[in-house]
Formats: structure tokens, C-alpha cells, sequence
């Protein structure tokens, strides 16, 4: 607490400290003692019971002697009626209500506000009882205009006089204001508390009903709140008001409060408003002043709370009546509403947090698939119930572990996280298939895949997995895969019995050895595109592959036969007709057209419209051959091109036979690869 006037420098000598006006003709016990020292030797004692200092008695004259020496707080009741002495120690902690007023005035009146605790203390010490002793004794004082709680360390002791009754004539007060440290440490320990009481709290709404509480009954208002506002708006939401008991909340909904121009622009800056009496300040206007005044506010503290850049909410504290907020007490609220205002946020964090984790749980709980998370160690953190119930362990021997920890096939377990390694290391997400074997004994097959888990400043701090059981779906696969591969024996057997019937009967009959041998290579272009298909499990065949594969014997690297066209899958039924068509027409080419001569060429090319259904047009044309005639009949190859493409594909199918070469083109529907 400060004094009203100018303390005595801790750092001047004593002597010059002590010395004052009038040492010289005052007696000697008188001199010195600084500012009271001279208000003493200046004062009226005859006025008083005392009388002229030269009558006083040589016990106070050595007391009054010792408080003036020395710079640590004293002070002196003397007398039956407790007449006031005190040095400039003291008056460090008196306001301007009792200094000077109290000097030479009797202890009741000087004191009136506390009589009730240091009268008793007083009368004991008087009566011969000893001296006493007080440590951070809480004696709450009339000082600067109102009453505040102020610390003591102090000793009651006897000023012994043989003339007195009951030979004591008086009480030395030796004391020492502790207020600043005792409210340090009650504000340091007020802190821990709050935190403490804070940390832990999960919801928002209890965070703020706990901190109000327990600044309202530390500061003794009558409401502390908060409200969630933006200035540039004109309402505001009193989340909570906690109120001395009795009191009426008026947590909700509100018009904002429009306290004036001075006040609105001192919060919309960021400074905490303080108002010590309502009703005398000019800073609201006035219809708001007259209407705080009558809900029965008298002062208040208002502190803005600022994130990101913009005003989110404000903490009140009011009191009903006029009341001086020391700057104690206004630091203690500001720091107060920040650390709510972070316990606040965190609280509304951890909520959203386990809203997710909840949201996050009942995804993986409805999922049918295996979703799992590990850290970098390879510890599980999450595995839903389809993971577990795969592993055959419980929760609690899974979490926290590793995979060889608890797997007991280490082999597996050294390949899984193997890939796990993978995807942290190299920070993509990777397709696995891996193999489980069950506690029963039965390997199983997962499919899936795994991916980086990144914190918020993107680093890996692990690996999450979502696999599916894919067992059933691959043995089906091998057998299909096996069934293809008989059907495939199968189909090159018949071809190679076909061609072996065919060969005794041309041979029988007497046919030609061309048609013979056309008949070959028509059966070997019908097993090249059955064996294509095979490759392709006989789901789909792509365009530029069945073209190479039907053109191959014309292939000989020198670009003779040119092919472009985008990517197309062709449904078996459609490669298959093709396939057989530019069979034809290459076998047409190498004997008449365009491959016929080392200068011929041929352009194959295709491309898609697209639309409600898609179409397919194909273009083969040949230059550089010998001149075309059209043929006056025609021959199997032309009538299967014609004829069999058109039935087939259920298209259009033109040969132009041009002088400069064949031009045929094909333009048809596209069945649908995955269902023809």
C-alpha cells in the first residue's frame, strides 16, 4: 500500500532520515524521526492528556526515543484513553483518512473501524497480561476512501511505568504490513486452485460455472459471468452468471449494451473497463447508467477476451454496490478470464475431440472391414471389433503392443510390419495383401491398404490399415483360374482335332493345298484370339492388343502397319469377330493388296464416339500396292468381313476397293466389355 505522502528513502543514512525543523530547541528525545518527527514536536500535547512533552515520563520519552530512530513501523497507544503516537514507518501504511488526523488522538476514535478486534488486545497488554503476537493477522483498515483487507505481523508488548496504575502506562506496537506478500501467495494459491479445479474439465459450460464461482466468493461480488458477443452486433449471449445466493441470474439472450463511446471503444481496443461507482460515471450514458443502477449494479469489471484477431467474448464481475477495485484485485480478474478463456477452449477442443473419436468409433464399429492404427513403434492404438475378432485376443492384449508381440506367427508378423515400415518411410499409401493365420489354425487372406497418419504439422506418427477379408474370393479366383486354363487345353485341343479332321478331309477330297492352307491360318487367328483371352480370364480384350496379335506374321518391324487408336476394352464376343476380320484382311493384303510389295503400307487406325451409346469406327487403308480392281466375285475373306462384321457386331461394314488401295471401314455399337 502507498502512503499519500513521500516514503523516507531506504537508502539515505539514518541520521540525515530522522533529522528535521526544530531539532536544535527541541528536547532531545524529540529530534530527528522525519516527517512525524516534526508533527510531533509541532503538535499540541497540552491539548491532550500527555501535556507538554517536557512533563512526559521517562519511560515514553525512551520509547518515543527508539520509535524515532528507526525506520521499521511503530506505533505507541499511551494512557488510559490510548493516546496515538507513530513514526514514518508507520505512516507508509495509513491513508489519508488517519494521517495526520490520528497523531495525538485517542485509540478508539483513531481506530474506530477496528476497535472490536485490538481494544481486547489491547486492555490485555494494559491489564499485565504480557505482550502478544500476531502473524499475518487480517485487520481490515479504513484507507484512501474504503475499507480494505490489510495484513499485520505486529507485537502488542508493555511500556512499563513505575507511576502508572498497575505499573504499565502504555502498548508499543512493533508490526510489519505483510499485505502484499500474504495476498500474493493467496492470489498464487487462489491460481493453483483454479487450475487445478480447471484442468480436467470436459465441458465448456462447467468450466465457466466453476471459475465464476470461485472468483465471486474470492472477491466477495455479487456476480461474476461471461458473455459470448461481438461488438459489431447487436445482441449478445450470457453463457453463464454465477450470483451470491439470493441473487437473479440473467444468463441468455440480450440487446448488446451500449455503454457509450468512450467505454465501447476502450473494449473494441482490447482494455479492460473498470468502474468503480455506476452512478457517478460519466463515461455511460445515461439512460444505461440509470438502468444498471436500478438492476442494482454499483461498480463492474469488464474484460475483453480477443482470439484470432477479433473480439469473441467478455468476463464481468459486478458488485451491487460502489466499490474501489484495487489493482490487486482488477490484475487477479484479467488473469482469471484469460485462463478461463484458454480452460474454455480446451474444454470445447476436447469435446469436439471425443465427439470425433465417438463418430470415428462408430464408423469402425459398423464396418465390416478390418481398421487398425499403429505409431511408429508399431504399437496398436485402434483396432474396431472386426480387427479383433480376426486376432482371437481381447483389447487390452492388443492395444499398446505390438505385432510380434502378440502374433504368434512371427513370420506373418515380420511381414506385416514390414509393410508398415514401408508407409512410413516412404509416406505413400501402398496396396497390401497379407496372410493371418487364425488362433484356429485357418490362414487367411486380407486385402487392403495402408497410409501415413500425420499429426497437425504433417509429420508421420504412424500407420493406419482398412483390409478386407479377400480368403473366399481368391480361392474362387484360383479355381476360375483353373477352369480357364482347362477350358483353354480344352479349346486348343478341339482346334488341333478340327485341323486334323480338316486336313484328312481336303486331303481325301482332293482340295487345293491354298485353301488347305487358309484354313490353317484362319483356325490358328481363331486360337490366337482365344488364347488372348485366356490371358485376360476372357473378361475383356484391348483393342491394340488383339490388332497386334491378329497382324503379328506382317509385323516385321519395318512399320509396314501403322495403328492408332485409344485404349478400348472389347467384349470377347467383339474382339473375337475382329480379330478374325483383320486376319482376313491381312491375308487379302499380303497376297493382292498393299503387303504384297515392299512398298506398301497400311493405316489402321480407330477412335469412339461417345455418347448414350458408344460407337466404334475402325478405318484400315492401304497405299503403295499394286493398283486395286475390284474382284468380280466375292471370296470367303470378303463375304466374312461383310457379312460376318455386320451380323456380328451388328454394324455397318464397307470395302471401297480404290485404285490406290483398300479401304475398309467398320462402324458398329460397343457392347459393354464387362457383361458381352
Amino acid at each position: 500500500m502507498t502512503s499519500p505522502h513521500d516514503p523516507v528513502d531506504p537508502h539515505q543514512p539514518l541520521d540525515e532520515a530522522v533529522a528535521g525543523p526544530g531539532d536544535s530547541q527541541a528536547p532531545a528525545f524529540l529530534r530527528g524521526g522525519g516527517t512525524l518527527g516534526a508533527l510531533i514536536r509541532a503538535h499540541d500535547w497540552v491539548a491532550t492528556p500527555l501535556g507538554p512533552p517536557s512533563g512526559w515520563p521517562q519511560s515514553l520519552r525512551t520509547v518515543v526515543r527508539l520509535m524515532l530512530g528507526t525506520r521499521h513501523p511503530m506505533f505507541i497507544f499511551w494512557g488510559a484513553e490510548g493516546t496515538c503516537l507513530y513514526n514514518d514507518g508507520y505512516r507508509a501504511s495509513l491513508g489519508p483518512e488517519k494521517h495526520p488526523a490520528m497523531l495525538g488522538a485517542p485509540a478508539v476514535e483513531a481506530w474506530a473501524e477496528i476497535w472490536p478486534v485490538i481494544g481486547p488486545q489491547i486492555a490485555l497488554v494494559m491489564q499485565g497480561q504480557g505482550a502478544t503476537w500476531h502473524q499475518d493477522h487480517l485487520i481490515p483498515i479504513l484507507r484512501h476512501g474504503r475499507h480494505e483487507n490489510v495484513y499485520w505481523t505486529y507485537s502488542y508488548s508493555p511500556i512499563d511505568d513505575d507511576s502508572a496504575p498497575g505499573g504499565i502506562a502504555g502498548v508499543l506496537v512493533i508490526c510489519t504490513e505483510t499485505t502484499t506478500r500474504v495476498m500474493a501467495e493467496q492470489r498464487q494459491a487462489f491460481v493453483v486452485s483454479l487450475v487445478d479445479a480447471l484442468r480436467d474439465m470436459g465441458d465448456p459450460g462447467a468450466v465457466l460455472a466453476t471459475a465464476s464461482a470461485m472468483l465471486g466468493e474470492r472477491l466477495g461480488v455479487d456476480s461474476v459471468g461471461f458473455i459470448d458477443a461481438d461488438l459489431a452486433t447487436d445482441s449478445m449471449t450470457i453463457e453463464h452468471e454465477w450470483h451470491r445466493a439470493g441473487g437473479r441470474t440473467v444468463a441468455g439472450r440480450h440487446r448488446v449494451i451500449t455503454f457509450g463511446p468512450a467505454l465501447t471503444g476502450e473494449l473494441r481496443s482490447g482494455n479492460t473497463v473498470v468502474v468503480d461507482d455506476v452512478a457517478q460515471e460519466e463515461r455511460i450514458v445515461a439512460p444505461v447508467r440509470v438502468g444498471l443502477v436500478a438492476a442494482g449494479v454499483g461498480a463492474f469489471v469488464v474484460v475483453p477476451l480477443w482470439r484470432e484477431n477479433a473480439l469473441r467474448s467478455l468476463m464481468f464481475v459486478v458488485a451491487a454496490q460502489p466499490r474501489s477495485w484495487s489493482d490487486t484485485e482488477q490484475s487477479l480478474i484479467a488473469d482469471v478470464a484469460e485462463r478461463t478463456a484458454a480452460a474454455r477452449a480446451s474444454a470445447r477442443a476436447h469435446r469436439a475431440l471425443a465427439d470425433n473419436e465417438r463418430l470415428l468409433r462408430a464408423i469402425g464399429e459398423s464396418s465390416g472391414e478390418l481398421i487398425f492404427a499403429k505409431d511408429r513403434a508399431h504399437r496398436m492404438l485402434y483396432a474396431n471389433s472386426a480387427t479383433l475378432a480376426v486376432i482371437g485376443k481381447p483389447a487390452d492384449a492388443v492395444i499398446g503392443h505390438t505385432e510380434e508381440e502378440w502374433h504368434e506367427d512371427q513370420d506373418e508378423a515380420t511381414a506385416i510390419i514390414t509393410n508398415d515400415r514401408a508407409v512410413m518411410d516412404s509416406g505413400e499409401i501402398i496396396r497390401v495383401e497379407e496372410h493371418f493365420t487364425t488362433p484356429d489354425g485357418e490362414v487367411r487372406i486380407f486385402q487392403g491398404t495402408k497410409a501415413p497418419m500425420r499429426d497437425s504439422d504433417g509429420t508421420i506418427v504412424g500407420v493406419v490399415g482398412v483390409t478386407t477379408d479377400v480368403t473366399e474370393h481368391s480361392r474362387a479366383q484360383r479355381r476360375l483360374r483353373l477352369m480357364i486354363d482347362e477350358l483353354n487345353h480344352r479349346v486348343k485341343n478341339t482346334l488341333a482335332i478340327v485341323q486334323g479332321i480338316a486336313y484328312q478331309t481336303f486331303r481325301q477330297e482332293g482340295i487345293a493345298i491354298e485353301a488347305r492352307e487358309a484354313f490353317d491360318q484362319r483356325l490358328a487367328a481363331l486360337g490366337k484370339a482365344h488364347g488372348l483371352l485366356t490371358r485376360e480370364s476372357w473378361e475383356s480384350a484391348d483393342l491394340a492388343a488383339v490388332a497386334v496379335e491378329a497382324c503379328a506374321p506382317h509385323l516385321d518391324g519395318a512399320d509396314r502397319i501403322t495403328m492408332v487408336g485409344p485404349s478400348l476394352r472389347l467384349a470377347p464376343k467383339t474382339a473375337v469377330t475382329i480379330a478374325m476380320a483383320l486376319h482376313e484382311l491381312c491375308t487379302n493384303a499380303a497376297k493382292y493388296g498393299a503387303l504384297s510389295v515392299d512398298s506398301g503400307r497400311v493405316a489402321l487406325s480407330w477412335s469412339i464416339e461417345r455418347g448414350a451409346h458408344h460407337r466404334l469406327h475402325l478405318r484400315w487403308q492401304e497405299s503403295g500396292g499394286p493398283p486395286v480392281v475390284a474382284p468380280s466375285r466375292r471370296g470367303f475373306g470378303s463375304l466374312m468381313i461383310e457379312r460376318a462384321l455386320s451380323t456380328e457386331l451388328q454394324g455397318e461394314v464397307q470395302l471401297d476397293f480404290r485404285l490406290e488401295g483398300l479401304v475398309c471401314t467398320i462402324d458398329a455399337p460397343l457392347p459393354d466389355a464387362n457383361t458381352a
